[in-house]
């Protein structure tokens, strides 16, 4: 897979192409089923999938002072959309210049002229060009004149009633419906990130943690959670996190930590990448008044986890 940031650096793709646009924030049900098509359709046709991406995000540049909060990292979002083999992930610079740009004018000047185009294949709620003036009627009209093919996927339903959408996975992350989550997402929701130096109280404590910084504007609730942790050994470790500012009787801190205590771990993972998948919330974050009560209730959550993974080793 290649991987092209900004336009300016994509040449001319000479060969016809299969295209699929959006944010696919979350790589959810819905966003799976399009990739699936895109990647059959390209190999049907003998010709290179592309996927095109905007960063930031449109509504996070246009509404820069209540942004919907992202589900995936654009370093994950890649991760994911690697998984169904496509040619090309087209990286765009949202900005002041490409949020006025028409529809009409980003079809002809990037599908057509740059890419080639031969399919497009986007969800039936696909909107885009400035003002969110372009549909999928437009589309179907400028590739009735281009000789290209508008291929509509309709949204998923889960259990025929919940739309497995990226707004509606954001609604049930911060309702603290976790194990729904996992159902509309295909696997648990996750955190990808550097494990950074922390100030060491939770090895003073006998759990020893590994800590990620979390950006701001990440969809989780502070609280403690069961979760796995995948890292560098491409194996995947049972453990309990904590999410939040650490309220308790020794620290508090303004920046939100992810703190992982993984179970029969003792390998050294500071500036390694770990990818943490949370699967049940055990309990929102709390001050304790002292390190007994603390200890007290970590050993309480621990042994809860382990209950829920089904496991009994120390």
């Amino acid at each position: 897979m290649k991987l092209i940031r900004g336009i300016c650096n994509l040449k001319k793709i000479n060969s016809n192409s299969a295209v699929s646009i959006g944010n696919f924030d979350g790589i959810h049900l819905g966003h799976q089923k399009l990739l699936s098509n895109l990647y059959e359709i390209g190999k049907k046709n003998n010709i290179p999938t592309i996927v095109i991406l905007f960063e930031p995000q449109p509504l996070e540049f246009l509404n820069t002072q209540n942004p919907p909060k992202r589900i995936t990292t654009l370093q994950n979002k890649i991760k994911y959309i690697q998984l169904w083999k496509i040619d090309i992930i087209l990286c765009i610079k949202f900005n002041e210049y490409f949020s006025s740009l028409s529809a009409e004018k980003f079809i002809k000047n990037v599908l057509i002229k740059k890419l080639n185009i031969k399919f497009i294949i986007i969800g039936d709620d696909f909107r885009f060009g400035s003002k969110r003036n372009g549909n999928i009627s437009l589309l179907k009209k400028i590739g009735y004149q281009y000789n290209f093919k508008v291929i509509e996927i309709s949204a998923l339903l889960y259990k025929n009633i919940i739309k497995i959408s990226s707004t509606n996975i954001r609604k049930c992350l911060l309702e603290n419906k976790i194990e729904l989550v996992r159902k509309l997402l295909g696997r648990p929701f996750s955190i990808l990130g550097r494990v950074i130096h922390g100030n060491k109280i939770g090895r003073k404590l006998g759990y020893p943690t590994a800590n990620i910084l979390l950006h701001k504007n990440i969809p989780i609730n502070n609280g403690v959670y069961a979760v796995k942790v995948s890292c560098f050994l491409n194996k995947d470790f049972i453990g309990i996190c904590n999410i939040g500012i650490k309220p308790s009787y020794f620290h508090s801190k303004k920046n939100r930590l992810l703190e992982v205590y993984l179970f029969n771990f003792n390998i050294d993972l500071y500036e390694k990448k770990i990818e943490v998948f949370l699967y049940k919330k055990i309990r929102d974050e709390c001050f304790f008044s002292s390190i007994e009560k603390l200890k007290e209730q970590i050993s309480k959550d621990v042994k809860i986890v382990k209950k829920y993974f089904n496991i009994n080793y120390n």
